[in-house]
């Protein structure tokens, strides 16, 4: 075994030993590159080399595989999900790495996220707040199908691989989606159903999705074929799901939306409660996976830096979605402008589809409103956007936001005409490296 020799020729199979310095993404990541999934800093870690990619000009990206935890963060814990990669343990339990920050104390989770914002973004974070509940907070969840006839599974793909992990069980779906996932695989093995095979185009059942209220749970079965007898034995079969679905996608790829799903039993639509709206889920509707802990968010993203909320005259809902944050600022502003780009969501906030960008062309030389929110996609609001925020002028700029990286480019760009009061975390999906951002900002004088 090396320890941290440098420089170091990489050899695909070797066993190291390394320092772990920093995350990147789910990754732990030691001073030479070595990426290592369930290993944080300032842990050492044996691993066996898996991949080495060999990149002209630059250092290679290095994967491996944890052996043994040589030092071990004063937090970790011996992780909690029995379908789960136990590095410290590896001989019990499955393969799963949905949750790659398990192994670790939310507290921990929380100062990690904290780290890498600051640390690969330069996003300062006040805090990093925690979550509602550390477990059992999905509302909406997906599986992948796998296995032959008398052995189904439901699942997901190991990190990086097309090598299923069984998620009997799981521990942060809500239990009433976990307790249908499980009864939907059992029942199926029962049936002799197989999952859908994309290389020989043979099987049934490829995904199923399913979504909670928190009384009633709403699944849509999709089958790489179009036959539907087995799809309806399920949907009879398995009685703790209040209403069925079954759509049909038979392409390659990962994509799980299908054809328009058609009902196969019980109601369609799911009533969810999130703040003081109530939205309409169907089949093949997003719902958040965590609506109570985003409900927090919209309302720190509703309310100014020091927590008071907004009011005035006039505001702009960019990006709104199906009007979750243009209800709430319609009781406290005179008038809400809202955009959104997607037709779905232009139709239920009765406006026609736009882009931001030209949305914001279009008002330029009109009323400015007194406050923008913007919750943008992962990539951020981009250039064009921003370099219309600043010509319009207003006084204050408050930006949601999933993707750190994009949120550190647009303000950035927005840096020449307002000033940063604050960004705030919330560790809206823990046990994985997730968060969801605030950034509240101010005309400069």
């Amino acid at each position: 075994m090396s320890d941290q020799p440098k420089p170091h020729r990489w050899l695909e199979g070797e066993t190291v030993t390394r320092r772990i310095v920093a995350m990147r993404g789910a990754e732990g990541v030691s001073e030479d590159g070595l990426t290592v999934l369930g290993v944080f800093p300032p842990e050492r870690v044996e691993a066996r080399v898996l991949h080495v990619s060999k990149r002209k000009g630059q250092k290679p990206r290095v994967s491996g595989k944890p052996l043994r935890i040589v030092e071990r963060h004063p937090h970790r814990r011996l992780t909690p999900c029995p379908n789960a990669r136990r590095p410290e343990a590896p001989k019990q339990g499955g393969y799963c790495d949905g949750c790659p920050l398990m192994p670790l104390e939310e507290a921990a989770q929380r100062e990690l996220k904290r780290e890498a914002l600051e640390r690969d973004h330069g996003l300062e974070v006040g805090a990093v707040h925690a979550a509602p509940a550390p477990f059992g907070y999905r509302m909406s969840s997906k599986r992948v199908a796998f296995g032959g006839a008398g052995r189904l599974g439901l699942g997901s793909w190991q990190r990086g691989t097309h090598k299923p992990a069984t998620m009997d069980g799981c521990m942060v779906d809500h239990p009433r989606i976990a307790a249908v996932m499980d009864a939907i695989a059992d029942v199926a093995r029962e049936l002799g159903i197989p999952a859908f095979d994309e290389r020989s185009g043979t099987g049934v059942l490829r995904y199923v999705w399913a979504k909670t209220d928190g009384e009633r749970v709403l699944v849509t079965l999709i089958s790489g074929t179009d036959e539907r007898e087995p799809m309806q034995a399920i949907a009879d079969r398995v009685r703790d799901a209040d209403g069925v679905a079954w759509s049909i996608q038979a392409g390659t790829g990962n994509a799980m939306r299908g054809s328009a799903p058609v009902a196969l039993r019980g109601p369609q639509t799911l009533s969810v409660r999130i703040g003081p709206r109530t939205v309409e889920v169907g089949p093949d509707g997003f719902l958040q996976p965590n609506p109570a802990a985003i409900d927090r968010v919209v309302g720190a993203l509703l309310a100014d830096a020091s927590g008071a909320p907004l009011t005035g005259e006039r505001a702009f809902d960019l990006y709104a979605g199906a009007g979750l944050t243009t209800e709430r600022l319609r009781a406290s502003f005179g008038s809400v402008d809202a955009c959104e780009v997607h037709p779905e969501g232009a139709a239920e906030l009765g406006v026609e589809p736009q882009s931001a960008e030209d949305f914001l062309a279009e008002r330029l030389h009109g009323e400015v409103p007194s406050v923008v929110i913007a919750n943008p996609p992962r990539a951020g609001m981009g250039a064009k956007v921003c370099e219309h925020l600043l010509a319009l002028g207003a006084p204050r700029i408050h930006v949601m936001s999933c993707g750190p990286a994009g949120l550190a480019r647009d303000l950035k760009r927005l840096a020449e005409g307002y000033e940063l009061e604050r960004v705030d975390a919330w560790d809206t999906l823990p046990q994985t490296p997730h968060v969801e951002l605030v950034a509240w900002l101010k005309r400069r004088a």
